[in-house]
């Protein structure tokens, strides 16, 4: 009767395991970055939502010319939240504000600027239509979920990147150098 029970419970800890892990299905591919970065700065409304904390600014990103991303991210009023650079799979913390400077929330970041801006070959597709599209990675607490929308020229205008089991989310909405002008005037 013990051996019996010893062996059931090992048979559903394996289980467990085995199902939490992160798997690579036969639809999951090498998918290209969401957004290609060039030497032009681009620059993306920012919103960053942990809880019930809300930040908001702008976000300026650029391909450097030692193949190095530079992401910088600023509030509407100036002060810089962070200023990090990816090159490779490697993240660069060029300065960052004390709340941020967190070990996991900078995890989150990598992770999340690498699936937008590097290949990815962890994503899968799990819906596409002409002007929508969302990609799931992960299952548990690693689970990320990205939609993409509002495609202009084979990129996306709007990227949403949520990580639900720890009520965070990214949202990021292109910004057009006619809407810039606009603003100025």
């Amino acid at each position: 009767m013990i051996k019996s029970f010893r062996y059931a419970s090992l048979a559903l800890i394996a289980f467990v395991i085995i199902s939490c892990s992160q798997k690579i299905g036969l639809d999951a591919v090498s998918l290209p970055p969401i957004v290609n970065v060039d030497t032009i700065a681009q620059k993306y409304n920012i919103q960053m939502d942990f809880m019930k904390h809300h930040l908001s600014g702008i976000l300026i990103v650029r391909r450097m010319t030692d193949k190095e991303i530079r992401i910088v991210c600023s509030t509407y009023f100036g002060p810089s939240l962070f200023d990090l650079s990816l090159q490779g799979d490697s993240l660069k913390v060029n300065s960052c504000m004390e709340p941020m400077r967190k070990k996991n929330v900078l995890h989150l970041l990598e992770a999340d600027f690498n699936a937008i801006f590097l290949s990815q070959k962890t994503f899968k597709i799990k819906k596409k239509e002409d002007n929508f599209e969302k990609r799931t990675k992960g299952c548990g607490f690693s689970k990320s979920i990205i939609k993409l929308s509002k495609f202009a020229r084979g990129y996306p205008e709007c990227i949403c990147i949520k990580h639900p089991w720890i009520w965070t989310k990214i949202r990021l909405e292109k910004l057009n150098e006619s809407t810039e002008t606009n603003d100025a005037e």
